[in-house]
C-alpha cells in the first residue's frame, strides 16, 4: 500500500477514535508519521480510556503502516503516557 494512502486512513482512524470517545480527547500530536500523542482531556484517566479502547478499536483500523499511539494523561500536575501499537495485519 502506498504511503500516502496510509497517511489517509490513519488521520480517518484519528478522527473516528476522536468522534467514538466524544468529550475526552483534548488533541492529537504527531512526534513522526508514525509515533502519535493522543492527548487526553484533565481528568480523563489513560488506563479507563485504554480499555475502552481496546475493546472496540480493531474495528477501526484498516491500513498497514505500524503506529504507537502515546495515550497522554494530564491530571494538572504531571504528565503520563502509555505506549500502544496498532497497525492491520491483512493486506488491503
Amino acid at each position: 500500500m502506498d504511503s500516502s494512502k496510509d497517511e489517509r486512513k490513519i488521520t480517518a482512524f484519528l478522527n473516528k477514535i476522536k468522534a467514538e470517545w466524544p468529550g475526552k480527547i483534548e488533541r492529537f500530536e504527531f512526534k513522526t508519521a508514525s509515533v502519535i500523542y493522543v492527548h487526553l482531556k484533565e481528568g480523563i484517566s489513560s488506563l479507563d480510556f485504554l480499555s475502552s479502547l481496546s475493546r472496540q478499536v480493531e474495528r477501526l483500523v484498516d491500513f498497514t503502516r505500524p503506529i504507537i499511539l502515546y495515550h497522554v494523561e494530564s491530571d494538572g500536575v504531571s504528565l503520563r503516557s502509555h505506549p500502544i501499537n496498532w497497525y492491520s495485519a491483512i493486506k488491503r
